[in-house]
């Protein structure tokens, strides 16, 4: 029986941590070799495996070199911060140097708007000028966005505690969310043109093509 207790201990432990394997093992593979849009057949590889980011270093830009780091990391990029802008146009001029990407972001400012009542309505907003400097078709292709983010959220100034904390937390999520809307945009620029699966895959009932007409908008 002692035997028999032990062996199910040592089996619920196991089947305790299985998810965690597998999700330790899902980051290995994502991080490693890329990631697979559904649709299509391979996994998506980016045209410039490093990615340089650039940041100005002051106390509203830091905050946002972390969460921005950890998202590219995550789709398999490999970030640099330790290159200007100047840095990376001059190691893409030269033929035998490996390619790097670009991120550039540029003046990061913070808007608070009040609307005072019962309870202050703050909204609190945050907008970046950023830039991407990409590979597509063996060709250096340059972008240049803003971005702006904004939550608001309620603050009661007669509160016994006078210190904003709902405040600090708002602007913590601002920076991840300004950190992902980055990464989204620089994965529409950088991945390569592939097209789907669908569009390859002939049609089971024929082989006609079949063509989507847009409607024109309506007049005003």
């Amino acid at each position: 029986m002692a035997k028999r207790s032990s062996g199910q201990k040592l089996a619920t432990a196991l089947l305790t941590s299985l998810p965690l394997f597998a999700v330790l093992g899902s980051t290995a593979a994502l991080s490693g070799c890329g990631f697979q849009l559904r649709g299509y057949d391979t996994p998506m590889l980016f045209n410039v495996a490093k990615t340089a980011v650039i940041i100005e270093d002051n106390r509203t830009s830091f905050p946002l070199k972390l969460p921005l780091t950890r998202r590219l990391e995550a789709l398999g990029v490999e970030v640099t911060d330790n290159m200007t802008s100047a840095d990376v146009a001059n190691n893409n001029k030269n033929a035998t140097a490996e390619p790097i990407a670009a991120i550039s972001v540029n003046n990061i400012r913070f808007k608070r708007y009040e609307l005072v009542g019962v309870l202050t309505e703050i909204r609190l907003v945050i907008s970046a000028d950023v830039s991407y400097q990409a590979l597509q078709n063996g060709k250096v292709v340059t972008l240049t966005n803003p971005i702006q983010v904004e939550r608001s959220y309620q603050y009661n100034e007669a509160s016994v505690s006078t210190d904003d904390q709902q405040g600090d937390q708002v602007r913590d999520w601002l920076y991840d969310s300004l950190a992902r809307r980055i990464t989204d945009q620089y994965v529409a620029i950088a991945l390569p043109r592939v097209a789907p699966a669908s569009a390859n895959t002939p049609s089971q009932t024929g082989s006609a093509s079949t063509a989507v007409i847009v409607p024109n908008a309506p007049n005003p």
